[in-house]
């Protein structure tokens, strides 16, 4: 109901108007004396531009009613009902006509938009009159009007002008309060230009010139230069009032041109639209341009205030990409002044890495792809680089102007760089770490779990229990943690909880050592608002503690004590035979070459017979007794009860006999030996450390005198220990001082007497100029690891002496040179062979190795590659003391070996033992067979000589044939050798 009479209240002041066209229709009527219609005809226009206003809400009864009164009227002035009634019908056609067509879109721009005046004109001012007038035109020709022409005519010609008329005028008025007040200065103006304007309308509608008319034009104009559109149909309206009030009083051009007073009207409103075609426009125009140059000015103003005030930088860009302005803000984030930025280009400071993603960026902003946004990294005027966050946009109303904000994100990328980083390390440590962490709510419910954690949950006892302490219990000493559980503490006294041992309760397992604890979290206003629990297995923890402890006194590998539990037992059973008065023995065991079987077979064949060893041991002692391993093959027996050497002996004898025995190693069958010393208690010493050091000096004189024995500590024994101790560190400053120098023994042909080699032998001229020979000091060099250095350094050497001897009568001759078992092992002796006879210059078939049969046993495939390497480097080959150790068909055969050395302790005898000669004898037919040459060394009598000649041996060495010498020696005996032996053999 209260809808209704809005709508009502609505339609009353349009219908107030159309009332009062009407009724002014009338009035001009009866003043014309029946002869004018001219307000008739702006009713249409009034009641249309009501529509076009207000849109099709009350469309219906605003029609209708116009349309009655339209009626009414033209039955007041004469017209027959009929007349009237058509005549209205043919109105409500027109208004529904433009009203249909044009309430369609856009009905709030029209008169305002090109698009919208265009529509207005062909439906409301062509379409809508020329169709109403074409319905009525069929009744005029009916009823008999012979001037249905001109009457349909007149018709189409008033309401198209008075709706051309009206609309304007009447939404001017409506959208009257939307005018904005002008200021008082202006409206002075405004009034005083239209007083002038009444004024030119008065002239112009008094006199009866017609061109005169265009008098109010000037005035009229300078009211809308003046004023706004209020003001202007203000203006219009007075023009229009003079001009009706001169011409419904028969003064003025319009009433005397017109033929009748209906034309008159017509001239009349086309007058008042010509006013209307000039100055509208005009007015709309100048203030569009004030409202835009206001516009403008306020945003200029305000967005210059933002880039001026802003701490980000603002930038206008041209399409050549050069700066038209810069802020001030690049000062502050970039270095530099914003003067020197304009007409200057970004692009020598944008990082090299950037560059594609600001070229992408600027192809967005010129195809105005919105929206543009990047980050680059921007260098400082300090050198460094900032990361800037990009933002643009293009300026539609000036073409190829593009717009930019740059933001300083340097903090913000650090701070998210350091939270990613962060975030990545918490994710994998949790992820990896071990401990199970689970987080618990206020209620402690669980909300998360890492993959350990989930990993305990798999295997909880109760899986569908929510609460975290019931789903994986907690037991500690013997009870189940209930109120007292870690994670239930923490949430109820926000305080941190453990870490403390526990026992975790999982599915079809014993309990777990746990060590928990728990953690609460709290929210910004520190309240508790959950709890962390984390929970480590320390099961293998305290296992490896125990084993920690066991390996602390006993040995990993055997399970026998080690060093400190024998030092303990040790010293036990010293205080008590010091007590008791009786004796005691410390056994030092040590197997015989244990290396070369374990570089041989592996370390794991070695561990298990190191296993097997200390079983045998453990099983001919007795009870009291302890067995101990120190390391290595070194084993230890403690005899604490003795009643003296006697009992010892027989106790060494037994480990020696156990140890004698074959052991079987995988599908090895092995024989050991082992060399065992003795010291007693307390004859040897009365503490532990002597007992064990005097045992081990009598170890090695078990070795040094033949290995399988067992030997008693004496005094003697320490002084050689101290004797070789002391030749060893003389040893080591003689390689420092280059008190190492060579000799060269040479090998002569049997046949022609020549030498075709020379032996390098090591010498050591102490400081006190004695010369030591090699069987003094080798061993004492292999035992401390001394050999490789100083076999590398004879190599070096031999080979440049052989190089430098090529020149003279030496010409031709190789030279020969011993290569320890710890050289050859070495997986770099190939490229040092290679990187020594590239430093020399001496040629690879210059050069010839002596190796040992002991160094070929076993062969592995390292050893074949050395061999075939050598081989193929032209490097000669030869066996050294042939005969004496593991000889064999198979190596002689596999390797490439060019020489055999026969050893001298064959030869010493040859004369006098036929069975040395015959071993001779078959080792050079073995040779000849395999295509190898033989050499005899120690060659010291001419029989031997002889001999050997005669059996067919191609080289000899030894005292007769020539001493040891130096390269002048070498020399010498190059020259006059062959004469010297045959003379000697020619003595003989």
């Amino acid at each position: 109901m209260n809808t209704i009479k809005r709508q009502i209240r609505s339609l009353l002041p349009p219908l107030a108007t159309i009332v009062a066209a009407t009724l002014m229709s009338v009035w001009l009527y009866r003043i014309e004396g029946g002869r004018s219609l001219p307000a008739l005809w702006l009713s249409n226009g009034i009641c249309l531009a009501v529509l076009m206003h207000r849109g099709r809400r009350g469309a219906v009864a605003l029609v209708t009613g116009a349309c009655c009164t339209i009626c009414c009227t033209n039955m007041v002035m004469g017209l027959s009902f009929g007349e009237g009634f058509v005549g209205a019908l043919g109105n409500a056609l027109e208004m529904s006509i433009a009203l249909s067509a044009l309430s369609r879109k856009d009905r709030a721009t029209y008169l305002e938009t090109p698009y919208g005046t265009k529509r207005f004109i062909i439906w409301a001012l062509l379409v809508a009159p020329l169709a109403s007038t074409l319905a009525i035109m069929p009744w005029l020709i009916l009823t008999g009007h012979s001037r249905y022409g001109e009457i349909g005519s007149l018709r189409f010609v008033s309401h198209a002008l008075g709706t051309a008329l009206a609309v304007p005028l009447t939404m001017e008025v409506l959208r009257w309060h939307r005018e904005p007040a002008l200021s008082r200065r202006r409206t002075r103006r405004c009034a005083q230009a239209l007083l002038g304007l009444i004024g030119a309308s008065a002239l112009a509608f008094c006199q009866p010139t017609l061109p005169i008319l265009f008098i109010v034009f000037p005035p009229l104009v300078l009211l809308a230069l003046t004023g706004n559109r209020r003001w202007v149909i203000g203006g219009i309206i007075a023009v229009a009032a003079v001009g009706a009030i001169a011409t419904s009083a028969g003064y003025g051009p319009i009433h005397r041109q017109a033929p009748f007073p209906a034309w008159s009207a017509m001239l009349l409103q086309l007058c008042v639209l010509s006013c209307m075609a000039v100055v509208l426009p005009l007015t709309a125009s100048l203030e569009q341009r004030r409202r835009l140059g206001r516009t403008l000015r306020g945003s200029e103003a305000r967005y210059r205030m933002l880039a001026e005030h802003s701490h980000d930088i603002v930038l206008l860009l041209g399409a050549d990409g050069y700066c038209k302005y810069v802020s001030p803000a690049i000062q502050d984030m970039l270095g530099y002044p914003a003067g020197k930025m304009v007409e200057s280009s970004l692009e020598s400071l944008i990082e090299e890495g950037s560059q594609a993603v600001a070229r992408e960026l600027w192809m967005q902003l010129l195809q105005g792809v919105p929206p543009a946004t990047a980050l680059l990294r921007m260098r400082h005027a300090d050198g460094s680089f900032r990361d800037v966050e990009v933002t643009g946009g293009l300026i539609n109303e000036e073409p190829d102007r593009v717009v930019l904000t740059l933001r300083d994100v340097t903090a913000r990328v650090m701070a998210e760089d350091a939270l990613r980083q962060e975030r990545l390390m918490t994710d994998v440590t949790l992820q990896v770490i071990g401990d199970a962490v689970f987080t618990l709510d206020r209620e402690g419910k669980l909300e998360f779990a890492n993959p350990a954690g989930r990993a305990l949950l798999d295997r909880s006892i109760a899986p569908d229990e929510a609460i975290l302490e019931r789903r994986l219990p907690l037991w500690r000493e013997g009870e189940r943690l209930m109120q007292a559980h870690p994670a239930s503490t923490a949430l109820q006294t926000g305080m941190p909880e453990g870490p403390f041992l526990c026992a975790l309760e999982l599915k079809d397992e014993t309990r777990h050592a746990i060590e928990c604890s728990a953690t609460p979290i709290r929210s910004d206003a520190g309240a508790v608002r959950g709890a962390v629990l984390v929970l480590r297995d320390v099961s293998a923890v305290l296992e490896l503690s125990e084993r920690m402890a066991h390996l602390a006194h006993f040995d990993a590998l055997t399970g026998l004590p080690n060093r400190s539990l024998l030092l303990e037992r040790l010293d036990i059973a010293l205080a008590r035979a010091k007590q008791t008065a009786h004796h005691l023995a410390v056994l030092f065991i040590d197997l015989d070459r244990f290396k070369q079987i374990n570089d041989t077979l592996g370390h794991g064949p070695g561990d298990e017979l190191l296993q097997q060893v200390a079983d045998r041991l453990l099983s001919v002692v007795k009870s009291v007794d302890t067995v101990a391993r120190l390391g290595g093959d070194e084993f230890v027996v403690l005899l604490p009860e003795l009643s003296g050497k006697p009992e010892a002996a027989v106790a060494a004898t037994k480990a020696l006999e156990i140890l004698s025995k074959p052991i079987r190693v995988g599908r090895r069958e092995l024989q050991l030996s082992a060399s065992i010393g003795v010291s007693m208690f307390p004859d040897d010493g009365d503490d532990a450390d002597a007992l064990i050091r005097h045992a081990d000096i009598a170890m090695y004189a078990a070795k040094r005198h033949g290995r399988n024995d067992y030997h008693f500590y004496t005094a003697a024994m320490e002084a050689n220990a101290q004797k070789e101790f002391d030749l060893e560190n003389a040893l080591r400053f003689a390689i420092m001082r280059a008190e190492l120098f060579l000799e060269f023994q040479p090998r002569i042909d049997t046949g022609s007497r020549k030498i075709i080699s020379a032996e390098a032998l090591m010498r050591w001229r102490r400081p006190d100029g004695e010369i030591c020979l090699p069987d003094e000091f080798i061993p004492i060099a292999e035992a401390s690891g001394l050999i490789l250095s100083m076999g590398n350094w004879v190599l070096k050497e031999a080979c440049r002496a052989c190089k430098a001897w090529q020149h003279g009568s030496l010409q031709g001759v190789s030279v020969s040179v011993n290569i320890s078992q710890v050289q050859f092992s070495r997986d770099n002796f190939l490229s040092f062979i290679m990187e020594s006879l590239r430093e020399t210059g001496l040629p690879p078939h210059l050069l010839e190795l002596e190796l040992t049969e002991s160094m070929l046993m076993e062969p592995s495939e390292s050893i074949q590659q050395r061999i075939a390497g050598l081989s193929a480097l032209g490097v000669k080959l030869s066996i050294d003391d042939f005969g004496t150790g593991f000889s064999s068909l198979a190596y002689l055969r596999r390797f490439a070996i060019d020489t055999l050395k026969i050893d001298r302790s064959f030869v010493m005898h040859m004369t006098e033992d036929p069975e040395d000669a015959s071993v001779i004898h078959a080792i050079i037919a073995l040779a000849i067979s395999l295509g190898k040459r033989v050499v005899a060394e120690g060659v010291e009598t001419m029989q031997q000589a002889a001999q050997l000649a005669a059996l067919g041996c191609h080289e000899m060495q030894g005292h007769w044939l020539g001493r040891p010498g130096n390269v002048a020696q070498l020399a010498k005996l190059a020259r006059h050798g062959t004469h010297s032996v045959s003379a000697r053999t020619t003595q003989q």
